[in-house]
C-alpha cells in the first residue's frame, strides 16, 4: 500500500501545482466580489469546478462546506461538532497550528506553502491547504477567514453518463462505459464493474471511439474529461 501512496503522491505533485495556481485566482477573484455577494460565494466558485472546499470562521467553526467537499468525507475526514476533524494524528496537530496561526497576518502567507498531507487508513491521501481569505483584512466583520481547500488522490469522477450520452450521441450503455473508462480504468476493469463480457465492451468501446472521432483510450479519456 506504502508503494501505491508514494505513486499516487508522485502523480499527484503536478495536480498539486495546477490546483493551488486555478485555487489562489478563483480566491482573488471571490474576495473582490464579496463585498457585493455571498460571503460563501468562493465555495460555490470551486464547487462548479468540483473542487471541495470548506469556509471557516475566525475561530475555525465550519461555516460552509460545498456539495463537492461532502463527497470526500468519511470517518477519516468530515466535519464534526461545527469543526474541520481528520483523524490522522499528525495531520491533526498541523492543522490546528495552521488554523491557529490564521490569526496573525504576519504568518498568513506561510499557509499556503505548507499543504497538510492526510493519512486515510482503507484510502489514497487528502491534502488539506489553508487559504486566508484576503476579503477579511478589508471587512473584518465578515463571517468567512479562511477556506480549507481538500485535494483528493486517486482517479477522479467521471462525467455524468446523461451528460455524455447527449453529448456525443451514445446509447445509455455506452455513456456508462464512457462514464467509466473517463476515470483512466482499463477496459477490463470497466467491463467487470459494469457486469458485462469483456467482448461486449469491447465492442461498446468501438463504438464509443467512432461516436467521439478518437482512435486511442487515452484520446478519449482526454476529450471525455472536458465535459462538464
Amino acid at each position: 500500500m506504502s508503494g501505491a501512496n508514494s505513486d499516487a503522491c508522485q502523480l499527484g505533485a503536478e495536480e498539486e501545482r495546477i490546483l493551488t495556481s486555478f485555487t489562489r485566482r478563483l480566491l482573488e477573484i471571490a474576495a473582490v466580489a464579496s463585498a457585493r455577494g455571498p460571503v460563501t460565494l468562493a465555495t460555490s466558485l470551486l464547487n462548479s469546478m468540483r473542487l471541495p472546499a470548506i469556509a471557516l470562521d475566525r475561530r475555525g467553526f465550519v461555516v460552509d462546506v460545498n456539495t463537492a467537499a461532502t463527497v470526500v468525507f468519511d470517518d477519516d475526514v468530515k466535519v464534526k461538532g461545527k469543526r474541520l476533524f481528520v483523524r490522522d494524528l499528525e495531520a491533526r496537530t498541523l492543522l490546528k497550528a495552521s488554523l491557529d496561526s490564521s490569526a496573525s497576518p504576519v504568518e498568513t502567507q506561510s499557509l499556503i506553502a505548507e499543504p497538510i498531507i492526510v493519512q486515510r487508513r482503507h484510502k489514497l491521501p487528502v491534502i488539506l491547504r489553508i487559504w486566508p481569505f484576503e476579503g477579511a483584512a478589508h471587512a473584518p466583520e465578515q463571517q468567512v477567514h479562511a477556506l480549507v481547500t481538500l485535494n483528493v488522490l486517486g482517479p477522479k469522477p467521471g462525467p455524468p453518463a446523461a451528460i455524455l450520452a447527449k453529448t456525443f450521441c451514445l446509447t445509455a450503455s455506452e455513456a456508462k462505459l464512457a462514464c467509466v473508462i473517463a476515470r483512466g480504468a482499463p477496459l477490463q476493469i470497466a467491463a467487470r464493474e459494469l457486469e458485462i463480457p469483456w467482448e461486449t465492451a469491447r465492442k461498446r468501446l468501438k463504438s464509443v471511439f467512432a461516436k467521439t472521432y478518437t482512435h486511442r483510450q487515452s484520446e478519449l479519456v482526454a476529450l471525455l474529461l472536458q465535459v462538464e
